[in-house]
């Protein structure tokens, strides 16, 4: 069977690519074909294990190491891109602080805005002229508190609001050139981040998460990644300004599975004989 690698020949730059989605996102570039280049700001161990993996699907990967909320920092990284060329921006970083709006700083307003808002811009204006010599793509993974309150979310849910208002201007303002943009909304993803952010109620979130999904699953970040990479297809270009969730049916399906839990606890089955049935 002939290895598919759609992406022969073509380059992209994943940032945050040292662990969660962004690593599984970088390995599946890889795997079909692109030569990956990650950035991270602390994790230098695991950048280099992501990048000996990718370099081990397609030789050529390496990491970059960058401060997002240090504009210095994002202008030499993308000064080191202008002779390797670029086809895909995958923008995937992000980092906040999860408090009520109430009790933020405003320094850590300032930090949020400058990953997902101020920064995604400017690497935006960086990689244009790289991704206009090749009709390249712009991917800016977004997040469900988007869509749904999340306790904690706000202000990383209006930094994100507003990376996918900059995809649908970038899409209508590029498109002529031939650059297109487009956003990815995953679901619930099993990460290490969700593990340190829930803590003591980790393991009951992800048993309600499998038992209620539509797909009966927790998405891996290998499942999350496939989205995203599907993305950079050359069949994907007409998804120009479109925010595509890819969380299985499981944001649609909130409502409902919260009578799920809602009825489990108290010891009944959904079905035709339960107190939800035709609520």
């Amino acid at each position: 069977m002939t290895e598919h690698r759609p992406l022969e020949g073509k380059v992209a730059l994943v940032t945050g690519g040292s662990r969660g989605l962004g690593a599984a996102t970088a390995k599946h570039l890889a795997r079909w074909g692109a030569r990956v280049i990650i950035t991270y700001r602390e994790q230098s161990e695991a950048a280099r294990d992501v990048v000996h993996a990718c370099s081990k699907l397609t030789p050529g990967a390496r990491a970059i190491q960058i401060d997002l909320v240090e504009e210095g920092s994002v202008r030499d990284a993308f000064g080191s891109l202008d002779e390797e060329g670029l086809d895909f921006l995958i923008a995937n970083a992000a980092a906040t602080a999860l408090k009520p709006l109430l009790a933020l700083k405003m320094h850590q307003v300032d930090k949020t805005f400058a990953i997902s808002v101020r920064h995604f811009i400017l690497m935006t204006q960086l990689a244009f002229p790289l991704l206009e010599k090749t009709a390249g793509r712009i991917v800016a993974v977004s997040g469900a508190d988007t869509v749904g309150y999340i306790p904690t979310h706000g202000l990383l849910a209006a930094a994100k609001a507003s990376m996918e208002t900059i995809i649908r201007y970038l899409a209508a303002e590029l498109g002529p050139t031939g650059v297109t943009a487009v956003g990815v909304l995953p679901g619930y993803i099993d990460t290490d981040s969700i593990q340190m952010m829930t803590g003591p109620l980790y393991e009951t979130l992800r048993q309600a998460e499998i038992e209620t999904h539509p797909l009966r699953e927790a998405a891996t970040p290998e499942q999350a990644a496939e989205a995203v990479a599907l993305m950079c297809l050359p069949e994907a270009r007409w998804l120009n300004g479109q925010i595509v969730q890819n969380d299985g049916g499981g944001l649609y399906a909130m409502q409902g599975r919260f009578f799920q839990v809602a009825a489990r606890a108290q010891g009944v089955s959904p079905g035709e004989d339960s107190p939800i049935v035709g609520v």
